[in-house]
């Protein structure tokens, strides 16, 4: 019986205790009631939001941001040394296993192609359906506007100048 009766007195006092606290949160000055409690975070979302959508635009930004995904086994300099995998410095018009001082699979070695956007796009897609018994240890990249950005951020880092 007392549980009920607070039941009944926190849902009678409930309204009381909304329209108090209304008639005090009365704003004192105009900018009270014009600025947001949370600016704050709400600008920080805003920039968060705005710097998604320019990686999603912006093919390079994108392409840069899924590259470090490779960084840990790839390096784009000109000179630079091997990782787990090879350096990717012209990569662009190379036959695939011709890195000088990488050991590669044999079946990368035997591939008879030249690396291209076609065909680094099928070797990033699904990179052990597209060369079985190769050693690249990454899953691909489903989508091909992933494919297309990784692929525009390497070749413009990679490719000599003329």
């Amino acid at each position: 019986m007392k549980a009920n009766t607070l039941k009944i007195l926190g849902f009678c006092l409930a309204p009381v205790a909304v329209l108090t606290l209304t008639a005090c949160g009365g704003a004192e000055t105009p900018d009270a009631q014009t600025t947001p409690i949370n600016s704050a975070p709400a600008a920080t979302k805003t920039a968060a939001t705005q710097t998604a959508a320019a990686v999603a635009v912006d093919p390079m930004a994108r392409g840069a941001k899924l590259y470090k995904r490779c960084q840990s086994c790839h390096s784009l300099e000109q000179g630079g040394r091997h990782k787990v995998g090879p350096n990717l410095w012209a990569i662009y018009g190379a036959v695939p296993g011709s890195k000088e001082g990488f050991k590669y699979s044999a079946a990368m070695s035997s591939m008879d192609i030249v690396w291209n956007d076609e065909t680094l796009s099928g070797y990033l897609e699904n990179p052990r359906k597209y060369l079985p018994g190769g050693k690249m240890a990454f899953a691909g990249l489903r989508k091909a506007e992933d494919r297309d950005a990784i692929l525009a951020y390497i070749k413009a880092q990679t490719t000599p100048a003329p």
